[in-house]
């Protein structure tokens, strides 16, 4: 019977999705599970590389906990659950004091373990989700993946296109579920900017392109019918959708990770560094916390094999300081380097006699990628600014597959705080074949404006310091470290090459577990 009981369980965590299930589908182990601190794997980060990591590890039947710094936040239709520009709350940020959000003002919050945070960097804001299921809380769901030009210049000859386009691309998107936007939704009001943006760039001359998305078509639909509480449709899901409008991570990757067996989740669990002890096994310091943001305390977790998937940002400031502190003395020189913002921009235009619709929708319906006469390869997504519906613009994110502009993540020899180092105006390439893009657009389409949006540089697709080639082997192995992998964003070289990340990560981290489950490490 009490097999049983659990199987029920299990099955009801790859149903439901997560919502407390982290220590409820341990049944009656549950809390002798809770205060174990040592395990044969540890996944830092439930975001698109620790998920696959969860996984994959599970299936393969290896002792696996995986910590995540921020909360698990429920689906609950029936109540809001975060926060979005139009009523800010403090769910929305990862302990900041003011809000830092495009079309916000600086209007105070509570520090607390909110779902973004956004590290003002030296020349550059960097987003990052924080929360079970990490980025894919906060992104835009669009799941795309580069064009094989840009692919194929970016990773050495272990990788190869073909394979990624036969095999884990394909497993990748089926695991997300993504699909592109169905005819009626892309025809209803909310998405009237959609279509006034592939009008004025078809006018161009580019042909727009249905671009695969992890929303749910079917709770949109419910918004649309007002049967579920707005979110996607009025634009309000850059800080989360609590109706379930998006497939994030804790929809699929993460509940088959627990339905395992072989796997705990641990939210509220911040690592605060890592390092190795005298018997060659990891150790990392762990702070816990309330969902409040108060420290619980401080606990020293171990295992033989540890996977970084704090994202980019955060594995970065892990690593860099553990070979900087002399805790993992023997990483590569090259950890830090090579760190790049995918080349993000954000552009708007508005053509004043053209309606453009009162609310605009959140996801994204299609994008066109252009090769040349941008001055960089480009990517342009039909997109929505927070803060500005209702106004006659419509809104563009371009990312550039940028091969020279880069940064490095060094630590400060006064504070100890690794922070980016030499980005300068590492973005100006990338805003200069924006505007280009943009300059074409308005001069096909008579009565056309630009709009000028003042913006701090930003990222939200920070990718690279730990690039495969670099620092690790093409399965994310960290060389000189046995038994170290990366598989976040950190593994890519400072570009996706003309894409949004998710998808490639996720690709890469199933190539990555593969060969290490494989090769039993």
């Amino acid at each position: 019977m009490a097999g049983r009981t659990r199987r029920d369980a299990l099955a009801l965590v790859a149903r439901a999705g997560l919502a407390g299930l982290g220590a409820a589908a341990l049944g009656s182990r549950a809390a002798a599970a809770a205060t174990r601190t040592d395990f044969r794997a540890l996944v830092i980060g439930s975001g698109f590389g620790g998920a696959v990591a969860a996984l994959r590890l599970g299936q393969a039947g290896v002792d696996t906990a995986v910590l995540e710094r921020g909360r698990e936040w429920p689906v609950a239709p029936a109540r809001p659950v975060f926060g979005s520009v139009n009523g800010v709350t403090d769910t929305m940020f990862w302990f900041r004091r003011t809000a830092r959000y495009p079309g916000l003002l600086p209007v105070p919050v509570r520090p607390g373990p909110g779902v973004l945070e956004v590290a003002e960097e030296p020349g550059l804001d960097i987003w990052c989700g924080a929360g079970v299921g990490g980025g894919s809380l906060v992104y835009t769901g669009v799941t795309v993946a580069p064009p094989r030009r840009c692919f194929e210049r970016l990773y050495p000859s272990g990788l190869r296109y073909e394979e990624f386009a036969r095999v884990w691309f394909p497993r990748a998107r089926a695991m997300l579920g993504a699909s592109p936007m169905p005819r009626d939704v892309y025809a209803s009001g909310p998405f009237l900017h959609s279509r006034v943006w592939d009008r004025q760039v078809t006018r161009a001359g580019f042909r727009p392109e249905p671009l695969d998305s992890t929303f749910d078509w079917r709770v949109v639909r419910g918004e649309l019918a007002h049967r579920v509480p707005l979110s996607a449709t009025a634009g309000d899901s850059d800080f989360g959708c609590g109706n379930g409008a998006k497939k994030t991570l804790t929809r699929t990757y993460l509940p088959a990770a627990l339905a395992t067996g072989h796997v705990q989740l641990r939210p509220l669990h911040e690592v605060r560094s890592v390092g190795r002890r005298r018997d060659g096994r990891f150790r990392l310091e762990v702070r816990r916390l309330t969902p409040g943001g108060e420290v619980l305390g401080t606990e020293e977790f171990t295992c033989d094999l540890l996977f970084l998937a704090a994202g980019t940002l955060n594995t970065n400031r892990l690593l860099v300081a553990a070979r900087d502190r002399g805790a993992l003395p023997d990483l590569p020189a090259a950890v830090g380097e090579g760190f790049g913002d995918n080349g993000d921009q954000v552009t708007l235009r508005s053509q004043p006699l053209v309606q453009h619709g009162a609310t605009q929708g959140s996801p994204c319906a299609s994008g066109v990628f252009v090769p040349d006469g941008c001055g960089l390869p480009l990517r342009a997504e039909s997109w929505v600014l927070p803060g500005f519906h209702g106004l006659p613009a419509v809104v563009t994110l371009s990312m550039t597959a940028d091969g020279d502009h880069r940064g490095a993540f060094r630590s400060d020899p006064r504070t100890g705080r690794v922070r980016l180092t030499g980005w300068g105006d590492g973005s100006a390439a990338a805003a200069r074949a924006a505007l280009a893009f943009s300059r074409r657009v308005i001069a096909a389409n008579p009565g056309t404006l630009p709009l000028t949006v003042p913006l701090p540089p930003y990222t939200a697709h920070p990718v690279g310091g730990c690039a495969i080639g670099r620092v690790t082997d093409p399965e994310g192995r960290v060389r000189g470290v046995p038994g170290l992998y990366v598989v976040d964003g950190s593994l890519l070289p400072g570009t996706v090459g003309g894409a949004n990340p998710s998808l490639t990560i996720t690709a890469l981290a199933e190539r990555a577990l593969a060969g290490i489950v494989a090769r039993a490490g």
